[in-house]
């Protein structure tokens, strides 16, 4: 009985990185989903009427960037975080971003921009991808064991970026307001965590980092009571 109260812990610890696998797998049938027979007019109240509309697809991209909370959210209720299952939710987070801004940028959007403004935007796609790894190479230099924080900077740019992706989907065509306050944003966050992790002398690398949840210290240096 108790070897199968086991199995059932381990097949529900399991669920969270069930959930980001399905983000990595429905992220790669995105490009899939870029037909012209599937546009469709949609009107909107108050905004108009909006052409060649890829619905099905910024519905799909909508559904796997809500599974960026889900699984996080599962794992930290579930007691199930493990090092596996931060890489998946790692490796989920920018396959989406990346695959889904290149979709819009190659295919929706990618007739209204300019060389210079469509080179500009692959830029910033290459600096967000670099963010996480120059941060990992601080982490790792200056308190040997390498980590990519999930600060709040950086879970309100993973917001903000979804919405957009999908908005200049919807809308076939990109702002430079947009992508400017993403880079912005996201700019801001990598040097918050290089700032952090260069002064904290308490930090623990073993912390992973949740947005909304504060960094934990060393083990050695956590005050378990007022007396202390």
């Amino acid at each position: 009985m108790s070897e199968n109260n086991t199995q059932s812990n381990s097949g529900i610890k399991r669920i969270p990185n069930i959930v980001s696998l399905i983000r990595i797998f429905g992220t790669l049938l995105l490009p899939f989903l870029m037909w012209s027979s599937w546009d469709m007019t949609v009107n909107v109240p108050f905004f108009g009427t909006f052409e060649n509309v890829p619905l099905i697809w910024v519905i799909v991209f909508l559904i796997l960037a809500l599974t960026d909370k889900l699984d996080g959210t599962l794992a930290r209720r579930l007691k199930a975080e493990s090092e596996f299952g931060a890489v998946l939710d790692t490796i989920g987070d920018a396959l989406l971003l990346v695959i889904g801004a290149t979709c819009v940028f190659a295919y929706f959007a990618f007739a209204n921009l300019s060389t210079p403004e469509f080179i500009f935007y692959i830029f910033i796609m290459l600096q967000i991808l670099s963010n996480k790894i120059i941060v990992f190479i601080i982490s790792k230099k200056y308190f040997g064991e390498g980590n990519m924080i999930h600060s709040i900077p950086h879970k309100a740019f993973a917001v903000g970026a979804y919405h957009a992706v999908a908005l200049w989907a919807f809308v076939r065509t990109i702002t430079m307001w947009s992508i400017l306050i993403l880079w912005a944003i996201v700019t801001y966050a990598v040097i918050d965590e290089i700032i952090y992790l260069r002064r904290a002398k308490e930090y623990n690398p073993e912390f992973k980092g949740h947005g909304f949840e504060k960094y934990e210290l060393r083990e050695g240096l956590k005050k378990d009571s007022p007396s202390q």
